[in-house]
């Protein structure tokens, strides 16, 4: 029983290996193709999910960019370093106007601009002879950022799957903005630097903004205790109660919320995973 575990483990393990090495190389074409690239930010954690190398490779070749910043309603800081920026919340729809108004307006310019240039791997035949080519727009992010809900608002309809687990896109998806504009939506990436599979540290950053989700990782304890160093007055707010540390909160929580064993011992595994659950879901405000 214990062998077939782990023929099933090291299965999976190839699997998810290979489907990584896919989805930087999607990343690269969805670059590759667009005119203009939105990068969706988690406005709690900006210098964490900004993605540098793509960024460098953007600005390369030439491609206009913008900073989505969404779930603008968890937290009521800003940042103002990125431009140009728009400040959106899928969750209440707010900013989508913005958005897409923005979107358009950049459009406009490329064409102007460069009439020639623009979605050079697309020609769509209007009738009549005349023919024309849409402004190709990419949608860029880490795990879940949002970026399918934030598509699925600009559209007006649900076209791009959404999930709540991290990593739910699986490929590029292309979809009409408007006659003039497609959107491609990408799967999520973390960049190469940032990514492994066997650091905790770097697994528990990412945890923290959401590229990983609660009931993906091994040691949820370990998870917590990043979250706890930097939000502990947010987690003390939420929760409403006062703690030492990561270890004292799962204490606590699990006594309060009853996730305990036989003999009355704290589940520690299933109470971490329920405070990075709310933590991931955005319950708990910064």
């Amino acid at each position: 029983m214990g062998t077939k575990r782990q023929a099933r483990s090291e299965k999976r393990l190839k699997n998810i290996k290979k489907q990584r090495g896919k989805y930087p190389l999607l990343l690269r074409q969805v670059i590759e193709v667009s005119d203009i690239v939105l990068e969706i930010l988690d406005v709690r954690f900006v210098k964490e999910m900004q993605n540098k190398e793509i960024e460098k490779l953007i600005k390369k070749k030439d491609k206009k960019i913008i900073y989505v910043l969404n779930k603008s309603d968890l937290t009521r800081k800003r940042d103002l370093r990125l431009n140009p920026k728009v400040f959106v919340s899928c969750k209440n729809q707010n900013g989508i106007s913005e958005l897409r108004n923005k979107i358009k307006e950049e459009a406009a310019k490329i064409r102007k601009m460069a009439p020639n240039q623009v979605g050079l791997r697309e020609g769509v035949p209007l009738g009549g002879g005349r023919e024309y080519t849409r402004v190709m727009v990419g949608v860029i992010g880490y795990p879940n950022t949002g970026k399918s809900s934030l598509i699925n608002l600009l559209i007006g309809r649900t076209s791009a799957k959404t999930g709540s687990e991290a990593g739910f896109t699986k490929g590029v998806q292309k979809l009409r903005l408007t006659k003039d504009i497609c959107l491609l939506d990408s799967p999520g990436v973390i960049p190469a630097d940032e990514y492994s599979m066997t650091s905790e540290e770097k697994i528990a950053r990412h945890v923290k903004v959401g590229g990983r989700s609660h009931n993906q990782v091994k040691n949820p304890e370990f998870m917590l205790n990043e979250i706890v160093k930097s939000n502990k007055r947010d987690l003390e707010k939420f929760y409403e109660i006062e703690f030492r540390d990561a270890e004292d909160l799962i204490e606590k929580i699990g006594k309060k919320k009853g996730f305990l064993k036989k003999g009355g011992e704290v589940h520690c595994d299933r109470t971490a995973r329920f405070v990075l659950k709310d933590w991931q879901l955005g319950n708990i405000k910064v």
